[in-house]
């Protein structure tokens, strides 16, 4: 095994004193590159078989790009870890439930409940030859594969209540209603239990070393009444959870932080294309590298990788600085109304005659 975390501040200094401790990390002493266990899974001739989000099918390409034998999952995405873990059951000789979930019928044709809704059949015979062909390909990438890739992209799905199979995605508009599909979002102890079953399919049944990503693509949308950014905030948090207490049972399953890289970056913008979801081509060869320099031997190194499109960090101070208290509002004084003008002699004049003749009127009145 290559080297561990770097042996650095095994001391946390605080006003009270200090602590010495096995591993301290400071979010203030942050770099670029994440810490995280060297691990040489990878070499030149080492099958890899990715499954999972749309990020997975990024990271299968360009691991192709560098000559890494193996691939994407030639069935596409499979967003959460119970399609996930149903497919590979498949692979291992399980799932027997999909034999059970009917067929839909969409326009002239039908379509496979657990494939591309694009691929219409004209009958069941064949799309059951075309299911046939598609996981002998999987079967053929996947049981010879010496590491599995899986990433985990979301938590909410849709599943059929009397099979109790669970849809890829929603279900085809022109089917959705005469299947009736129940929505549910995955619970960290429901994910917890996939990614067992998913362990021991990989490691006893396949043989193969299992690393586990957490996809940094937002959700398309949400079918919750919740704000999308809410939902994906929840996603994502109950993925990591269920990840993180997964890794911590079993020192054998590796986990990659392509998560991490994206979401705590300076500037998270510097990742996402235009749309705010997916993420650069050059970003992603940017995060395979990082893949490699941690899973990867000498020999499958990404050699001249770009990182000056990030964002350096530069908020490293071990304390917030003091901000000056705000002014008080300025008060505007009250005007001064100006004085009245001394009378003139005529005027003076003029107003004793009144109240003389004033006093007059009275005493004649009485």
């Amino acid at each position: 095994m290559a080297s561990q975390y770097p042996q650095q501040m095994p001391v946390l200094h605080s006003r009270l004193g200090d602590w010495e401790l096995d591993h301290v990390h400071e979010w203030s002493k942050r770099e670029l590159i994440i810490r995280a266990p060297e691990r040489p899974l990878v070499g030149p001739t080492t099958k890899v078989a990715t499954i999972g989000s749309c990020f997975a099918s990024e990271l299968g390409a360009m691991l192709g790009d560098v000559g890494i034998v193996g691939g994407m999952h030639p069935g596409g995405l499979f967003y959460s870890t119970t399609t996930i873990r149903q497919e590979l059951e498949r692979i291992g000789g399980g799932w027997q439930e999909r034999a059970a979930e009917p067929l839909w019928p969409v326009g002239d044709g039908l379509v496979d409940p657990f494939r591309s809704y694009d691929d219409i059949h004209p009958d069941e015979a064949a799309l059951l030859e075309s299911r046939g062909a598609a996981d002998a390909a999987a079967d053929a990438l996947f049981r010879d594969a010496k590491v599995v890739v899986a990433t985990l992209g979301l938590i909410e799905t849709w599943r059929n209540a009397a099979t109790g199979n669970t849809y890829r995605q929603i279900p085809h508009p022109a089917a959705i209603k005469g299947v009736a599909p129940e929505f549910h979002r995955l619970t960290v102890a429901e994910m917890l239990e996939d990614l067992e079953r998913i362990r021991t399919i990989v490691r006893d049944r396949l043989g193969a070393e299992l690393v586990v990503t957490t996809s940094p693509v937002p959700l398309h949308s949400t079918f919750t009444a919740l704000d999308v950014r809410v939902a994906n905030i929840e996603s994502k948090s109950r993925i990591r959870a269920a990840v993180s207490e997964f890794v911590d049972r079993h020192p054998d399953v590796h986990y990659f932080h392509s998560y991490e890289m994206v979401v705590t970056a300076e500037r998270q913008s510097d990742y996402y294309r235009d749309d705010g979801r997916h993420v650069h081509r050059h970003a992603v060869r940017y995060i395979v590298s990082e893949f490699l320099r941690l899973f990867g031997t000498p020999e499958v190194q990404l050699a001249e990788v770009d990182s000056s499109w990030l964002t350096p960090i530069t908020k490293t101070a071990a304390v917030p600085t003091k901000e000056p208290k705000p002014k008080p509002a300025s008060v505007s004084p009250r005007p001064v109304r100006p004085a009245a003008p001394k009378p003139t002699t005529g005027q003076r004049i003029v107003r004793g005659l009144r109240r003389r003749a004033r006093a007059i009127l009275t005493r004649s009145g009485s």
